[in-house]
Parts: structure tokens; sequence; C-alpha cells
């Protein structure tokens, strides 16, 4: 119990310094969700692109103790991407409930915050190509005998609030109770408590959270492959198609010499086998 507990503090303490805005930080624009947005000037003139992220999501973005700016994997990515555009990259924290109404506001310039690229999210902003493509499982305690998402039902399963996994599995285990949190690490400590009788997200997300667990000394294990997949994209502002070509253009130019092969390594090997493969265009006109 006293594990949990101190698991409970550090996590708070990091979503609490996660929550802190950038000092001096200005909204990047005041266009909600027009049609023929053009970020790509400004971003060029102020030489800054403006990322949300995750500050509470390892490996994907996360601020480590003692530290006070995030590092994950896309926080390298967006920092590569910025770097070919010719840029700076900042980091604005952002979380499933809020990335969208944080990019129509103008406070940041693209989601890059392990957002699922659906049909009804296009609807309401663009999409770059896809960057990693995931799996939602189940994470349960280490003596639970729950091993499929057919087991749900009259079970207790965390979620975090305005992600894709809860429509999913109120589609797969329509007897389940949902428990919504705003954030995975307050869904890990409902888990832990035994509040929770599963936790369900992406494999990426879920091993960041096992980690967490195994550090503090919990058991925790991962379980029920295949309940969905998903490609993760960055989003744009509606009609905003410069900077999501421009963004694209890079993102195929580090496929195209190894350089995303390169991160994705550093922060996936042991855990998923192979790199995901970005969608190419020849080049040429």
């Amino acid at each position: 119990m006293k594990r949990v507990i101190c698991l409970v503090l550090t996590l708070f303490l990091v979503a609490a310094c996660g929550d802190r805005p950038r000092a001096g930080l200005a909204p990047v624009a005041a266009t909600k969700g027009g049609t023929g947005v053009n970020s790509m000037e400004k971003i060029k003139k102020r030489g800054e692109i403006v990322f949300g992220v995750k500050f509470d999501t390892p490996p994907f973005g996360s601020i480590s103790q003692g530290r006070t700016e995030p590092e994950g994997f896309e926080i390298d990515l967006a920092g590569e991407l910025a770097r070919r555009i010719g840029v700076k990259a900042t980091f604005v924290e952002v979380n499933p409930k809020n990335r969208v109404a944080n990019l129509d506001s103008g406070k940041i310039d693209a989601i890059m915050a392990t957002m699922i690229a659906t049909r009804a999210r296009d609807k309401a902003i663009d999409f770059s190509e896809p960057y990693f493509e995931d799996d939602q499982r189940l994470m349960v305690r280490g003596d639970s005998k729950l091993t499929s998402v057919s087991q749900l039902d009259g079970k207790t399963v965390a979620l975090v609030q305005g992600s894709t996994e809860e429509s999913v599995l109120r589609a797969k285990a329509p007897g389940a109770k949902i428990l919504s949190f705003q954030s995975w690490p307050t869904a890990l400590q409902s888990l832990l408590r035994g509040d929770a009788d599963a936790l369900s997200t992406t494999v990426g997300i879920l091993t960041g959270l096992q980690a967490t667990a195994k550090k503090s000394g919990e058991n925790v294990k991962i379980v029920s492959p295949g309940i969905a997949q998903g490609p993760l994209a960055i989003g744009f502002r509606q009609g905003d198609a410069a900077l999501r070509d421009e963004v694209n253009a890079a993102l195929m130019g580090m496929a195209d010499d190894g350089t995303y092969d390169r991160i994705y390594t550093r922060w996936w090997r042991g855990v998923l086998p192979e790199p995901f493969k970005i969608r190419v265009l020849p080049v040429g006109s």
C-alpha cells in the first residue's frame, strides 16, 4: 500500500509540473478551425512551431522526476520535424479533452499527442501521414485472471476521458463499467488501488504505465491483443494545408534517410518488433 501511495504522489507531482504553461507563450493564432488557414508563414516568421504534446504519457511524452522539459518518442519526432522545417520546437501540454480546443484557439500549431486519426476526427481537423500504429489492449494486476475483453462483463475498466479507447470498449464490452479519468497516471492509480479491474489503452501507452508501476514494485501485465488498431497522426487546423504538407515532406525525409527508424528504435527497442513504415511518395515533380 505504501508503494501505491508513493506512486500516486510522484505522478501527481509530475502532472502538476506539466500543467504550468510556458512563461510568456502567447497564442500562435486566433483562428478557429477555419478553411484556408496558413500557419506556415507565421511559424517561419517567428522561428518557432508549437506542438501540443503529452507530459504524462511515457514513452510518447513525459517529464521525468527532476527535469523540467518533456522527453519521449513524440518529443524527438517533433523536434526533428521542426529542425527540418527550419524552426525550433516549443511544447505545450495537452490531453484528450483539450487538445483540439487548444488547436482551434491557436494556442498550438499542431497536435502530436498519441492522437488516433479517425474519420470522425477528420471532419474537424486535418491529419498528417500516420507516424505510428498501435493496438488497444488491457492492463491488469499481476494476479488477475482476466485475459480477454470478452471477460469484462460486470468488471470495471479505467480509461481517459475523450480517448477513442472508450468508444471501442463500450462497443466490445457493453457489460463493463467504465471509470473515466483526466490522465493515464490517475487511471493507473485506480488499477493499482483495486478500484478498477483493468485499464485499457494502446500498447505504447500501456508499456510506459507498466514501467512506471514496476519502478514502484507493482506487478501488472498487458493482455488481450487485437481489441482495436489505429494509426497515430499529427493534427492541424482544418485547411492548414501548407503546414501539413511541409510536415508530411519532413516525415517522408526522415523515413528516407533512416532518422525515423533511429528515433523509433531508441524508444521502442524490445517493446515492438519492427519500426512503423511511413508512407513515402516519390521525389520529383
